[in-house]
């Protein structure tokens, strides 16, 4: 092998040394972006000292009752014709502790098919008239459930369901 030969693999050699070399310095030193989160070194973990484990736990059931909204509806009422009664099947339970007042609204016009009084917790409408009279056909809705304190009726929030009313004749 000539020389020139020789020096250039010698060349290929040390470049290749080199660039593993940073390489695996890279890896090695290369610091994550921060994140900018500061956790406080004074911080412990657990349930501070004194706190009533059972205490806490009701605490955070009751919480998570008041944010919950429990409901039932038939997702598919059946009406025999545009002014007799429905299938609704709406219900209150009685463990929601809320009011609850539902609106159902047509999906493709936006009309309002449906407003219900409230339902006090553990009351139920088994069957309603529409308030807009509709043609024979299937009509695609949501039932809105809108939620308020019992006590004093302040809002809590809403919720939904999808529905599909079949008017038969």
């Amino acid at each position: 092998m000539d020389k020139a030969k020789k020096r250039t693999l010698y060349m290929v050699g040390i470049l290749l040394v080199v660039a593993a070399t940073v390489a695996v310095c890279y890896v090695l030193f290369h610091k994550k972006p921060d994140s900018g989160l500061q956790f406080d070194d004074n911080a412990m973990t657990g349930i501070m000292p004194g706190v009533d484990i059972d205490e806490r736990r009701k605490e955070l059931q009751d919480a998570l009752d008041r944010s919950m909204i429990a409901f039932t509806i038939n997702t598919s009422p059946v009406f025999l014709n545009g002014t007799s009664k429905g299938n609704l099947l709406i219900e209150n339970p009685g463990n929601n502790a809320k009011l609850l007042q539902v609106r159902i609204v047509s999906d493709e016009t936006g009309e309002e098919l449906y407003t219900s009084k409230y339902l006090k917790p553990g009351t139920y409408i088994e069957n309603a008239k529409l308030d807009k009279v509709l043609e024979k056909g299937s009509y695609p809705a949501t039932a809105y459930f809108l939620a308020y304190e019992q006590d004093s009726a302040e809002y809590i929030g809403q919720t939904g369901a999808q529905l599909t009313i079949t008017v038969q004749n």
